[in-house]
């Protein structure tokens, strides 16, 4: 560990996380967080690092600018999402179905038997077969990858994103075609997460009302399942620091939690990890690490000329529309350039693991049924680590054979197109039940019988608004924005003109206007954003991980 670092940090903390953290927590935080983890933990009896992993420690992909930083390209997280899925042939069943999608990859095949349309690539770990998949996949987008595991840089990322994969069989007599595309995710900076995690829901709540009366944008809060804000990631789909860094253990380093459980091996699904890889207290320290990191700050050099461009390129920044979305501060974040809400990024920006639908009401409604019958719990879709995938609708599940239809020549037995809306806008969660006593309960005083009187349970009815939630993104925080490239959500922009280029969907207008500045204006806001930089000590990163 730096000492240098460590010095600098306990410096620049937030004050609220000073007072409430002691040094040697942050340290021991810090000291896990560069710690390079391995597989089997005799302390702990269980399977240590992996079986799959993105990498072997924190510090690994977040290093640029300082300890806590992005990463580039190469640390992408990659993921094979199935956009379309035909099956020509008579007789299909569930059974059948999991069969043939398991051909492709079993990794889309749940242990439970229902089947999602997105796989993340995890980077390394698992069986020979399993890298064997993995590496068919990658080969299939002509795209080139680093050792690290993602594309080598933005360039690549792009071409792997623009390259369909496609699977055609013929499976015992069925006639099969899967379309399919990879998605990456840029490794994110984590300086200022302690600020982030103190946002409080209204000034989200704030900030959609402001934009109610915008003739462009309209953003919206991720409203978890619980009710909650998300905040962190790039869906918003995490509400607070401590859940993010517990996800992150599970699902980056295969280190399973007591909440989480590790990414598992598709192809060897006899493996069970009988114990957790890391304590609550090794979690909790991590967490309130990353909560210490300082947020970065704006750096701007004596020279007049430059400080008379960042000057004008604020001035920019804020009459072409940027700062609507990009609002300057959030409550505590000052300087974080992001109101936290979810926005719509256009076509070119989708992801197969959408966004959390947008939940605009929610009311209790109560059901009063015998109290023989068990309550029920209203399911609800698997919530892969980077965010929802969709359930495929299966066959009859007592093995009904699904025939193609009357007359039909060559027609497909099954037919699934991945949804770009949210195709339920109500559902229900149950929140509680309560016996009532029958009347016979009554008069004899007898206690609560699982046989008699009515049992009324309460349920929460959730609606849901239609939104593209494949193109639905958390606004990037900005600060600390020069030391973070490539950008975008999966790191195919190498230089902030071609992230302000890509911008569509809302920030369509923002970003013609941006484009229709005169070059000195545009040079101006360049000089602006490169202003944001990582958490600075007389001027440079406090460290790189490689030093």
């Amino acid at each position: 560990m730096n000492i240098r670092y460590l010095c600098c940090l306990f410096l620049l903390i937030a004050p609220v996380s000073a007072s409430a953290v002691a040094p040697n927590t942050l340290l021991v935080g810090a000291k896990l967080f560069e710690h390079e983890w391995q597989s089997q933990n005799p302390v702990l009896g269980s399977d240590g690092l992996g079986p799959l992993f993105n990498a072997t420690s924190c510090a690994a992909c977040h290093r640029q600018g300082g300890i806590g930083g992005g990463g580039e390209a190469e640390f992408n997280a990659k993921s094979i999402g199935i956009e379309s899925i035909q099956i020509q042939g008579n007789g299909l069943t569930s059974t059948r179905l999991a069969e043939v999608i398991s051909r492709f990859h079993p990794g889309f095949v749940m242990s439970e038997g229902s089947i999602v349309n997105v796989l993340p690539l995890v980077h390394h770990g698992g069986t020979e077969l399993s890298r064997q998949l993995n590496n068919a996949m990658k080969a299939e987008t002509a795209a080139e990858f680093a050792e690290s595991g993602g594309p080598v840089d933005a360039a690549e990322v792009r071409i792997a994103n623009a390259s369909p994969i496609v699977f055609e069989q013929n499976i015992d007599g069925y006639q099969v075609r899967i379309t399919a595309r990879m998605f990456g995710r840029n490794t994110t900076a984590l300086f200022g997460s302690g600020l982030i995690d103190q946002v409080p829901d209204k000034l989200l709540d704030q900030q959609v009302r402001i934009q109610n009366h915008h003739p462009e944008i309209s953003g919206r809060p991720s409203t978890l399942r619980d009710g909650r804000y998300g905040k962190f990631g790039w869906r918003a789909n995490v509400a607070s620091l401590f859940e993010f860094t517990d996800q992150a253990c599970a699902n980056e380093m295969g280190l399973q939690t007591r909440r989480k459980r590790q990414s598992s091996d598709s192809t060897n699904r006899s493996y069970n990890n009988v114990a957790f890889d890391i304590t609550d207290g090794q979690v909790t320290a991590l967490a309130q690490f990353v909560a210490a990191l300082p947020a970065p700050t704006q750096y701007v050099p004596h020279d007049q000329a430059v400080r008379s461009s960042v000057r004008n390129g604020e001035a920019a920044f804020n009459r072409v529309g940027c700062a609507v979305c990009h609002v300057r501060d959030m409550g505590v974040a000052k300087g974080i350039y992001s109101d936290l809400l979810l926005h719509d990024m256009g076509r070119e920006s989708y992801d197969l693991n959408h966004a959390e639908p947008y939940v605009v009401r929610r009311k209790l409604v109560s059901n009063e049924v015998e109290a023989s019958v068990p309550p029920q719990p209203i399911p609800g879709l698997p919530v892969p680590y980077y965010g929802l995938a969709t359930v495929l609708p299966l066959p009859d599940p007592f093995e009904k054979e699904i025939d193609a239809p009357p007359g039909a020549s060559g027609g497909s037995s099954f037919e699934f197109y991945a949804p770009h809306q949210p195709k339920t806008l109500v559902s229900f969660r149950l929140i509680d039940s309560e016996w009532k006593a029958g009347e016979e309960d009554k008069n004899n005083n007898r206690r609560r019988s699982p046989s008699g009187g009515t049992r009324v349970d309460l349920y929460e009815r959730i609606e849901m608004e239609t939104t593209n939630f494949n193109q639905e993104w958390r606004t990037a925080p900005l600060w600390g924005l020069r030391d973070s490239a490539p950008y975008m959500h999966d790191g195919r922009a190498e230089t902030l003109l071609e992230a302000i280029a890509m911008h569509d969907g809302e920030a369509a207008g923002t970003r013609d206007r941006f484009l229709s500045l005169l070059y000195e204006n545009r040079q101006d806001m360049i000089v602006f954003l490169e202003s944001l930089v990582a958490p600075q000590s007389n001027g440079q990163p406090l460290m790189h991980a490689a030093q």
